[in-house]
């Protein structure tokens, strides 16, 4: 099991930096489409983009599952290593904005990236040393999961006026 996952992890590392590099540019490629929108940054806030590695993400462990024949304790170390991938991203991002005071293109690209490794590695991690949840665990993480991707779709709609969803470039909130 362990070089199967590993290989599917090392894919699905691919599959999300990829996916999550087109995704950036696709709300505007599709003329500002609202469905797009919500599964698309809209802007240049740190949440927005965080759509790129959660979307693409959960969309691959969805493949993954079935393809490892529903390996124990996969949708609780799924939420461990988004959770992990999105606090780096964002850890990364403040800690560098913070020390320099702006936040270069080529440094979001690479916290990005780094973001990508830490879910994967962290998924990975658990899933191989069979961290077995329980039934219940694997419910809650599941919920929390769909929770995470709902709270996307409602903070893009609606965005909370504090720093972490304002566009850095145009101060605004939202589409």
């Amino acid at each position: 099991m362990s070089k199967k996952l590993f290989k599917y992890e090392v894919i699905g590392f691919v599959f999300t930096s990829i996916t999550g590099t087109v995704a950036h540019f696709l709300y505007e490629l599709s003329g500002c489409n609202t469905v797009v929108g919500l599964f698309c940054p809209v802007n240049e806030s740190v949440w927005e983009h965080l759509k790129l590695l959660f979307f693409p993400y959960m969309l691959y462990a969805v493949f993954e599952y079935f393809m490892l024949k529903k390996p124990k304790g996969f949708f609780f170390s799924k939420l461990n290593g988004i959770i992990t991938g999105m606090l780096t991203t964002v850890a990364i991002y403040y800690i560098y904005n913070g020390a320099v005071g702006k936040s270069p293109d080529l440094l979001n690209i690479v916290s990005f990236f780094i973001g990508v490794a830490a879910a994967y590695f962290v998924s990975y991690t658990l899933i191989k040393n069979e961290k077995e949840a329980s039934k219940t665990g694997e419910i809650i993480s599941v919920i929390l999961i769909i929770a995470l991707g709902a709270s996307f779709i409602l903070f893009t709609l609606y965005p909370p006026f504090i720093p972490l969803f304002e566009d850095p470039r145009y101060a605004v909130f939202g589409r």
